[in-house]
C-alpha cells in the first residue's frame, strides 16, 4: 500500500493524509523511513492528551486526540516476550480499535513514543489527566514533555502518593501548565517556593492544608485561584489582601475554603474599607478596598463557602 502512495504528488498525498484517521496514520508511517518523512510533511499541529495509570492491576499511558484514545503504552515488566527495544520497526497490536504498545521498561518507552508522535504529528500541546497514579511513572511523563519543550495545556492530578520530592518536582514540572487541578495531599514537612513562577488561567489545590501565606502571595500570576482546606488564621489573610492591594499582579480572583471558622471582621481589621455592601442569601457582607493605579479588590464570604477576593475588571 504504501509505495503507490510514495508516487503520487505531493498535493495528492496531502488529500489522502487529511482524510486518514490518527490510527490509519500510524500504520502507513511505520511501512519505511521514506513514507514516514513524505506523510509527516502533510501532517497538521496537534494538541493530545495524556492519561496515566499506574497502580497494582494495571500500568499504561493513554494518549488522546480530543475525546478519543488513538494510542495505548501499555508496561507489562512481567512478560518475558516484550521486546525492550522495539523502536517502532513493526506493527502494533490492535486492541478494541486502539493501537497498543507493550513494554517492559518504563523510563524510556514513553520519551521514545512521544518522540516518535512528535516526529509525525508536530504536537504543539499536551494535557495530562493522571489517576490513581504513583507519582513517579506521572512525574517522569511530565518532566520529559517540558524538556522536550511541549507546551503543558492543563494538568488534573486526581490523586497522589510519593514523596514531598516528587510532589515538588511535579509542581515545578507544571509551572507552565495553561490549568492545574491538583487534589493535594497533606504533609507537615512539605516545602515548596517557586510559586512565583506560575502563570495559569485557573489554579485548584483541593487539600492546601500546607500552604502558607507567602505562597499564596506568590501565586498572584494565576488569574483563577481556589484552595481547599486551607490552615491559615484572620491575620494572615489580612496580609494577604495587602499584599495583593500593593502589587495583583495578574490575579481576578481567589477562593479560599477554611476547615476553622473565619471571621471577616477580623480579617479587615486595619484596613480602610471605601464601601460596604450588605448580606444577602448568597454571602456574607463584601468589604471593598481601593490598591494603587485604581485597582479595586472586593472581600468576602459565601455562606457555608470560601472566603472570596475579587479583583474588579
Amino acid at each position: 500500500m504504501p509505495f503507490p502512495l510514495l508516487r503520487l504528488p505531493a498535493l495528492a498525498i496531502e488529500e489522502i493524509v487529511k482524510n486518514c484517521d490518527h490510527k490509519e496514520i500510524l500504520f502507513l508511517v511505520q511501512t519505511s523511513s521514506r513514507a514516514r518523512r513524505l506523510i509527516s510533511r502533510h501532517t497538521k499541529l496537534h494538541s493530545i492528551g495524556i492519561a496515566v495509570v499506574d497502580n497494582a492491576s494495571s500500568s499504561y499511558a493513554g494518549i488522546f486526540y480530543g475525546e478519543r484514545e488513538i494510542f495505548r503504552v501499555s508496561i507489562q515488566t512481567w512478560r518475558e516476550q516484550i521486546n525492550s527495544s522495539w523502536r517502532f520497526q513493526f506493527f502494533v497490536r490492535d486492541e478494541r480499535n486502539i493501537l497498543v504498545s507493550l513494554w517492559k521498561q518504563k523510563d524510556t518507552c514513553i520519551q521514545e513514543i512521544l518522540d516518535f508522535l512528535k516526529g509525525i504529528f508536530g504536537i504543539e500541546e499536551v494535557s495530562f489527566k493522571v489517576e490513581q497514579s504513583s507519582s513517579c511513572q506521572a512525574v517522569l511523563i511530565l518532566e520529559n514533555c517540558v524538556s522536550n519543550n511541549l507546551n503543558i495545556g492543563s494538568v488534573d492530578w486526581l490523586t497522589i502518593s510519593g514523596s514531598d520530592e516528587m510532589t515538588g518536582r511535579f509542581l515545578m514540572a507544571s509551572k507552565g501548565a495553561t490549568q492545574l487541578n491538583f487534589n493535594g495531599f497533606y504533609s507537615i514537612t512539605f516545602r515548596f517556593n517557586h510559586f512565583h513562577l506560575f502563570r495559569m488561567d485557573q489554579l485548584r489545590i483541593e487539600n492546601a492544608t500546607w500552604i502558607t501565606s507567602e505562597q499564596v502571595v506568590a501565586l498572584r500570576n494565576c488569574k483563577r485561584i481556589d484552595l481547599g482546606f486551607v490552615w491559615l488564621d484572620e491575620p494572615s489573610i489580612n496580609k494577604i489582601l495587602r499584599e495583593y492591594l500593593e502589587n495583583p499582579g495578574k490575579m481576578q480572583e481567589i477562593r479560599m475554603s477554611f476547615p476553622l471558622g473565619i471571621t471577616l471582621e477580623e480579617v479587615v481589621k486595619g484596613l480602610d474599607a471605601v464601601r460596604i455592601e450588605e448580606s444577602n442569601g448568597e454571602r456574607a457582607q463584601k468589604y471593598w478596598f481601593n490598591g494603587k493605579e485604581g485597582l479595586q479588590l472586593s472581600l468576602t464570604k459565601e455562606w457555608m463557602g470560601p472566603i472570596v477576593i475579587t479583583r474588579k475588571t
